[in-house]
């Protein structure tokens, strides 16, 4: 498998302990790309912030032991290719998350039309009302054009999935390993299924990452930044979905959904809990879950029965002229911070109709979404 040298250092960095893709973004902005970043010396890396002189020494080594020749067999065994951030494929959407991977393994293939995605979440220990509406609500979005995201593991994820392959829609797993692993074993014939025309499987980790504890957090971000909104279906009060959730609404300012249960079931304490605090939406079918997606899940909704597009994404998101709220908005945003409320008294237009639009926006990389709900042009 030939490496572009670009693509080669980013492999190297993705493998060297330490580092993270906010470090690596800070050593890539100070030094000049990932190629000055695996030619700089320890001395020089520990200039930059949030390195110091150990971390840089442990980088330096990393970068030098890497084994970048054997880890290129095993993207080739298995049939994997490398997606940079620089490559215009990348995912739009995850790009403009604060901490994007600068490097995904990819098994199957990412289209434009994933860039019209779900984000489904929920418990590994999962009751049969939790599968049966993870089975309904995925298997209605994907028949509406929405490409299902989640995270590969047993219960709510492994439901989520297989509706949209039953129902013939799209999918992405993201894996808290390296894809050499399949973790959980007994998900390879639903990987394989999903990476033979239907979707990918893909992770930030190189090939031989374990499915340790500590990744699952990373890989969360991930599954969000795919995503347009996160539907929540059953989480206890300390399940990982809720990390997903959070992060969705404080960082990435998407939708977030949630499926009540009983209010005696441990299984879904966690969704009534961020419910109640105000922060997610509850929904009890697709309707309601197109109704959060703003202006892409209105265009959906219209679209749904035998003229629903193959290209979804291109009915939403690749007119070439903006026109309407749309236009409106974007042309009350300059490359300086601006609040949303701030925007709201410039256009006229209601918070709806301004989030709305932001989507559109944001997905067309237009805008910029900053934190303390401000946004920006992107220059």
């Amino acid at each position: 498998m030939a490496l572009t040298q670009l693509l080669e250092a980013r492999l190297r960095l993705s493998m060297a302990p330490g580092l993270g893709p906010i470090l690596t973004g800070r050593l890539e902005r100070d030094l000049g790309g990932p190629l000055a970043v695996c030619s700089a010396t320890a001395e020089r890396m520990a200039r930059v912030e949030g390195i110091g002189l150990k971390r840089a020494d442990m980088i330096r080594r990393g970068i030098d032991a890497a084994d970048v020749q054997t880890e290129r067999e095993l993207i080739e065994a298995s049939d994997v290719h490398l997606l940079s951030i620089d490559d215009p494929g990348y995912p739009s959407l995850l790009r403009h998350i604060p901490d994007p991977p600068p490097l995904l393994y990819l098994r199957g293939s990412i289209e434009r039309a994933d860039a019209v995605a779900l984000a489904v979440v929920g418990s590994r220990q999962c009751t049969v009302y939790g599968r049966e509406q993870a089975d309904r609500l995925s298997g209605l979005c994907s028949q509406a054009g929405l490409t299902i995201i989640s995270g590969g593991a047993r219960g709510i994820d492994t439901a989520a999935h297989r509706a949209a392959l039953r129902t013939g829609g799209r999918t992405i797993a993201v894996l808290g390993c390296g894809l050499s692993h399949c973790y959980p074993q007994e998900n390879e014939p639903l990987f394989e299924q999903i990476t033979a025309g239907q979707g990918a499987v893909i992770s930030e980790m190189p090939m031989r990452s374990p499915p340790i504890a500590e990744n699952f957090p990373r890989r969360n971000r991930i599954i969000s930044g795919l995503s347009l909104g996160v539907l929540v279906v059953e989480a206890s009060a300390r399940s990982g979905a809720l990390i997903t959730a959070r992060l969705a609404a404080e960082e990435h300012h998407r939708e977030v959904m949630a499926l009540p249960g009983r209010v005696d079931s441990v299984a879904s304490v966690g969704c009534h809990k961020i419910v109640r605090e105000g922060w997610a939406t509850l929904v009890t079918g697709a309707g309601d879950i197109l109704d959060c997606l703003g202006e892409a899940g209105q265009t959906l909704k219209a679209a749904l029965g035998p003229e629903t597009p193959q290209d979804p994404s291109r009915t939403l998101f690749d007119q070439p002229n903006l026109a309407g709220d749309a236009a409106k908005v974007y042309a009350g945003i300059t490359t300086e911070p601006l609040s949303i409320d701030a925007l709201c008294q410039n256009t006229g237009l209601a918070v709806g109709a301004i989030q709305a639009a932001l989507m559109q926006l944001q997905l067309t990389g237009l805008v910029e979404r900053l934190p303390g709900n401000s946004v920006k042009r992107r220059k």
